[in-house]
């Protein structure tokens, strides 16, 4: 992962880390949500958010995310791998998990840039 690319990720990471315990549960999947489409074709960074979903999901007893992790966290480190990974596909079992999405313009210039 590029070093620019990286602590865009770790920033987005961190955000929805520390809303964590918050009143608000959607700043956590938001941040997370937007950590994956930045980490999703580097195998360890999209490892890293599937399971900080997946244990989020585990704190807040959200079962559809709990089961909908599980598969993804199985074929995260592959699709990251391959380039198989779903372009923009959030991560959030939400979407389909082999569906890609439009991505934000602000993450696709983080994406752009060299």
């Amino acid at each position: 992962m590029r070093p620019k690319l990286r602590e865009h990720f770790e920033s987005e990471l961190q955000q929805a880390r520390q809303a964590i315990g918050g009143t608000d549960d959607r700043l956590v999947w938001n941040g997370l949500a937007r950590a994956h489409i930045l980490g999703q074709f580097d195998v360890g960074p999209h490892l890293r958010v599937h399971i900080w979903m997946f244990l989020f999901a585990l704190k807040t007893l959200n079962t559809r995310e709990i089961f909908g992790q599980i598969p993804r966290l199985l074929l995260a480190a592959p699709g990251s791998l391959f380039k198989k990974a779903p372009r923009g596909n959030t991560g959030l079992s939400d979407v389909g998990i082999f569906q890609p999405m439009n991505i934000p313009e602000d993450l696709q210039s983080i994406l752009n840039e060299k």
